[in-house]
């Protein structure tokens, strides 16, 4: 089975807010403006370039994502390709590789080839979008910038959070982190409000589907202390790619290397803005859930240091809110 889909769910619709904010109209398009990027502890946008002086400050950019958003990528694309050139080491972390891969990955990256070489030397647990990464993994490649893969293996995520340590095998119990049972209980609300709109966790217990979370969000934040820490990470930025559901509000990831390593780090979210186009197999596996404001209120700090914004869509705006994307990951971790 391949690995991939969509991370996280659409709960603001933060281009609808900043349009108000400031006095965009509902023709005013991307075209005609482009993104914009909101410093959300200031409270106001700001030009890319003075994001990018400050990125280039921290030892961690945490860059989330919804994995299928074509601008998502090109966000990534132009945010590696900046920091370089403005002289700046940089390594790039992603979820969309699991640890065992990463011999496969330094390999491609070293002999060169096709995005297509690549998802077939990985097999079938290849991330079902990698070829969307195609851009940026070409860019690593030609700036010479280390690739490093950050997931568990599917496999660990799936036996564990059912069977527990006693279901693995004594090498399988050695990669399980060790803070593995320390979670945020505001990231575990969050997660449990979220996860309603998968139809199949209806009536059902999700204490196994947080626990496969977590268990993504500790080996993550493990392997990028890991490289940081090595003599081939020691002075270089960090840009994690991984979807936002692992980053936003500084939960999963960061709060992970934030208990065991004082990195700096800051967290950029670009927004859906009616981008985010579902499959029929997706809607079959979803149910309408409306996150309003007010369900979100125990959370008291910003989702984000920088959000990259649109505006809605015209076809958003005309038909309002959609049903939110499930998570493909926790399904399969189930």
């Amino acid at each position: 089975m391949t690995r991939g889909g969509r991370s996280g769910t659409k709960v603001l619709l933060v281009a609808a807010v900043a349009a108000t904010l400031f006095g965009w109209s509902s023709a005013w398009t991307m075209e005609e403006c482009g993104p914009i990027i909101i410093d959300l502890l200031m409270g106001e946008p700001i030009p890319f370039d003075m994001m990018l002086d400050d990125l280039a400050t921290v030892r961690i950019v945490y860059l989330g994502e919804f994995h299928t958003i074509a601008r998502h990528h090109e966000l990534q694309v132009e945010l590696l390709r900046q920091l370089a050139e403005k002289g700046i080491k940089t390594a790039v972390g992603m979820e969309m590789f699991s640890e065992p891969q990463q011999p496969v990955l330094e390999r491609w990256l070293q002999e060169g080839g096709s995005i297509s070489d690549l998802v077939k030397e990985l097999g079938k647990e290849h991330w079902t979008n990698l070829r969307d990464y195609e851009a940026l993994l070409q860019l690593a490649r030609d700036l010479r910038v280390p690739v490093v893969a950050l997931n568990a293996p599917d496999t660990l995520v799936r036996t564990f959070p059912r069977g527990g340590r006693q279901a693995l095998s004594e090498a399988e119990r050695r990669q399980i982190p060790e803070d593995l049972d320390r979670i945020d209980p505001a990231y575990d609300r969050l997660l449990r409000l979220r996860l309603r709109v998968h139809r199949a966790f209806e009536s059902k217990s999700l204490d196994r589907i947080v626990m496969a979370q977590a268990l993504r969000d500790a080996t993550m934040a493990r392997n990028i202390v890991r490289f940081l820490n090595s003599e081939p990470g020691k002075d270089r930025v960090m840009v994690v790619i991984a979807g936002g559901g692992h980053v936003n509000y500084g939960f999963g990831i960061p709060e992970r290397v934030k208990h065991t390593s004082p990195f700096s780090y800051r967290i950029v979210l670009p927004t859906e803005s009616g981008q985010l186009v579902l499959s029929e197999a997706e809607k079959r596996e979803s149910v309408p859930v409306h996150i309003t404001h007010e369900d979100l209120r125990f959370i008291r700090v910003p989702i984000a240091d920088y959000l990259h914004v649109t505006p809605l869509t015209e076809q958003q705006q005309e038909e309002g809110e959609p049903a939110a994307a499930p998570d493909l990951e926790a399904r399969r971790s189930r």
